[in-house]
């Protein structure tokens, strides 16, 4: 996704991934994947099957109000999470065959990234962590925010431990940083490239993008990304400020180290140290009256 080099031969220098450069092997135009329709695309997905589960466990359930809903967060949360898993699972098997390229070569997962780079991603993670809730100690938090809630059940805690550790990285990383970062990315680029002869042929010979494109994208991407948790705090505008920041970091690692992986990780850690401290300030969230508020 970016031209920048990086330090390890074996990994691919760009992410030019859908151009073959060899002209005994070239494929034609090279293909832009994924792009603003692909994002959509999944976007639309996961809310289906993430609406689809919700729907189904509370069938299931017998529940069939909004209030007898409200009063089983945890049910609402497995659900959320087997509707993450369906997601990801009908994408991996779809977009394939649109790209007609594997799906974790598609997203750029480049997991070999993780490996070479993890002695600064792990406690990149838990810095980044600690930044934020240093700068949300300065803010005003509204009172019984929603995500007060899920606080005061050490279930209903473990439950979302395991969503916001594992499953929720991965989605949310896949779907900003593997989708809709390179799609912003080549739709300014398609906006911007001269219309020239030269222009025109660095835009059917390479997929790589250009560094105001991943600004740009970066920056737009990580809005929706922050959005996204503005319900889950009351509205908290300040705290949303901090995830869009958090945001842009974990965009910039993705670009750096071409990797879905390596932003995930990241991300994955961030989280698992919110728990962490969690877990140990309330004795294994066994008395949850010690969180302060």
């Amino acid at each position: 996704m970016s031209d920048l080099p990086i330090s390890y031969p074996v990994e691919p220098q760009v992410l030019d991934i859908q151009h073959d450069t060899d002209p005994a092997h070239d494929h034609g135009d090279a293909r832009r994947i994924p792009h603003l329709g692909h994002a959509v695309l999944l976007f639309c997905l996961v809310a289906a099957c993430v609406a689809l589960c919700l729907l189904a466990v509370f069938e299931a359930a017998h529940l069939h109000t909004t209030t007898a809903m409200l009063a089983h967060p945890g049910l609402a949360l497995a659900a959320q999470g087997a509707g993450y898993l369906l997601a990801l699972a009908i994408a991996a098997w779809f977009f394939p065959l649109l790209w007609q390229r594997p799906f974790l070569d598609g997203i750029s997962w480049n997991a070999l990234a993780v490996v070479r780079r993890r002695g600064w991603i792990l406690p990149g993670g838990v810095a980044l962590c600690v930044v934020a809730q240093a700068g949300q100690y300065f803010l005003t938090k509204p009172k019984n925010a929603p995500i007060d809630d899920l606080l005061q059940n050490a279930h209903v805690i473990w439950i979302t431990a395991v969503l916001a550790v594992v499953l929720g990285p991965v989605m949310e990383e896949i779907a900003f940083r593997g989708f809709l970062l390179p799609a912003l990315a080549t739709a300014y680029d398609w906006l911007t490239f001269p219309r020239t002869p030269a222009g025109m042929q660095r835009w059917r010979s390479t997929t790589a993008h250009t560094t105001p494109a991943l600004v740009v994208a970066t920056i737009l991407s990580s809005i929706p990304f922050a959005l996204m948790h503005a319900a889950q705090i009351g509205d908290a505008w300040g705290v949303v400020g901090i995830l869009y920041f958090v945001s842009l970091v974990l965009s910039y690692v993705r670009i750096r180290t071409h990797s879905v992986a390596c932003s995930t990780l990241m991300h994955a850690i961030y989280n698992f140290t919110i728990f962490a401290l969690l877990f140990f300030s309330t004795d294994a969230f066994r008395h949850l009256d010690k969180i302060s508020r």
